[in-house]
């Protein structure tokens, strides 16, 4: 089964936005991660049909069931 990665950002309007990544390297790290976030977040790329915008990253994960 093929691993994905998901981040989910706080948006300006209150709600969250799942960024979902396919096939995430297996040695990926936490802190690589957190560089990711922290870029996306500072280049402002993030903005959802809604037209929020991300201002934070809440969490990162690779469900159980995704491998």
């Amino acid at each position: 089964m093929e691993k994905t990665l998901i981040i989910i950002f706080w948006l300006d309007n209150g709600k969250t936005m799942n960024l979902s990544i396919p096939h995430p390297r297996s040695d990926l790290t936490q802190r690589e991660v957190y560089a990711a976030m922290v870029e996306i977040l500072k280049r402002k790329v993030i903005l959802s049909e809604n037209g929020g915008r991300a201002t934070a990253g809440s969490q990162a994960h690779v469900p159980a069931d995704c491998g």
